[in-house]
């Protein structure tokens, strides 16, 4: 009994575009979470030098003013 190369193999035609599809989508929700965690990197480093160039100059100031005393 001759048994088929293909026989027990399920194949359908619009598989790979599903696939790719999906595929696309995810890639494409990873990129938006990558863009939103950027974003926020840079805000947290942006506000950290805010904060360092006013304790700076809050130092600077408290130092002028003991020294004019």
């Amino acid at each position: 009994m001759a048994v088929s190369n293909t026989s027990g193999k399920t194949y359908d035609v619009a598989e790979y575009g599903r696939l790719d599809a999906f595929i696309k989508e995810q890639q494409g929700e990873m990129d938006k979470i990558d863009k939103e965690q950027s974003v926020q990197n840079k805000n947290i480093l942006r506000y950290a030098i805010i904060l360092g160039g006013v304790t700076i100059t809050l130092v600077l100031f408290n130092y002028l003013v003991n020294r004019k005393k």
